[in-house]
């Protein structure tokens, strides 16, 4: 890939949800070879959970890690119980996010 961008909600204690597991621990359990690769992680959660508020980010961003992929910005936590437009709210940092890999 030319770059890596991960969407993912946190759920339980502030783990990654069920559908995105199969594909984190079959990237991790690989560890391609992605040191240097651009990457990107929105992360949707909840700050009345408190300490697990984006958790599943986290855990991405801890691969990322992990790999060696270069984050351009910094995580973007989308806080259910302030926005009701995570989706719109997402637009800005994307185009940011897009413009960095241009760049």
């Amino acid at each position: 890939p030319e770059a890596f961008l991960v969407v993912t909600s946190t759920t339980g204690m502030g783990e990654l949800p069920d559908n995105l597991q199969p594909l984190y621990y079959a990237i991790r359990d690989q560890l391609p070879a992605w040191h240097g690769l651009p990457g990107g992680v929105i992360g949707l959660g909840d700050s009345s959970y408190g300490d697990t508020f984006c958790g599943g980010g986290e855990q991405v961003r801890e691969l990322f890690g992990e790999l060696g992929v270069r984050e351009v910005l910094p995580m973007l936590r989308l806080d259910a119980s302030e926005t009701i437009t995570p989706e719109t709210d997402a637009e800005p940092w994307l185009a940011e996010f897009a413009a960095a890999l241009k760049g």
